[in-house]
């Protein structure tokens, strides 16, 4: 079973009796579902921002023990500021709701793809923390480190682009992608 689908089934198992039984109601089921994977989605942003803390925390260390160095000072603010930006497009991203007369319309297959994109995007939060770690590590042994910010940074811009295309998909410009 999938990570999608294990999150899927828990959120299914916390509902309660009468929300069950009208999961067979027809047309409710289908809204219904469409709100738990809302729910999911939304969930599953505020576990990228968390997870991002860290990171931001890393990355004011590093700037703190690069004092002595003006020019990587000034680029891990500039990837701190990127960093800030991409924690709080998290934040208030579009959560997959469409009103019946929006003109936009929110389908459960783009559902589904942010799920796998959530996916990609904590994958993708992961490696920063861990390149942030091991950017603090070679700054804490004096090492020249000038190479693994620009690589930082690189992988934030990526991170960002894919967020970007995430987006993309929920304000109706893109379909179902992975």
């Amino acid at each position: 079973m999938g990570v999608d689908e294990t999150v899927k089934s828990e959120m299914k198992g916390e509902l309660s009796l009468i929300e069950r039984i009208a999961l067979y109601i027809p047309g409710y089921r289908g809204y219904r579902e469409k709100n738990l994977r809302r729910e999911e989605d939304r969930a599953v942003r505020g576990e990228l921002s968390r997870a991002i803390q860290g990171t931001k925390q890393d990355l004011a260390t590093i700037q703190r023990e690069l004092v002595s160095q003006p020019d990587l000072m000034l680029d891990l603010e500039r990837i701190r500021t990127k960093v800030d930006r991409y924690d709080i497009g998290i934040k208030k991203a579009v959560n997959g709701y469409s009103g019946f007369h929006d003109a936009v319309k929110i389908m459960e297959d783009d559902l589904d793809a942010l799920v796998r994109w959530d996916a990609k995007l904590m994958d993708d939060i992961r490696l920063l923390r861990e390149g942030a770690a091991d950017l603090l590590d070679s700054v804490d042994r004096g090492m020249e480190v000038k190479a693994e910010i620009r690589n930082l940074e690189r992988g934030v811009d990526s991170m960002m682009e894919d967020y970007n295309q995430r987006e993309t998909i929920m304000k109706g410009f893109g379909g179902s992608e992975e």
